[in-house]
């Protein structure tokens, strides 16, 4: 049986630093693929979810 998703709780401050590091092109592909990963467990998705939004393996997007 899968585990109940936990929403993270993110600040207002939190989420528009990790939507600006998505967006910026001077952000390493390692940290855009990891505040995508944040943003998108901040909206309720499971860690599967999240993992095939991202392009990474579930274990990746668990950490």
């Amino acid at each position: 049986m899968a585990r109940p998703v936990e929403v993270l709780g993110i600040l207002d401050e939190e989420l528009a630093e990790l939507e600006r590091r998505v967006r910026a092109s001077t952000t390493s592909r390692r940290a855009r693929r990891r505040a995508r990963i944040v943003l998108l467990s901040s909206q309720g998705l499971g860690q599967r979810q999240v993992a095939e939004q991202v392009g990474v393996s579930v274990a990746s997007a668990s950490r």
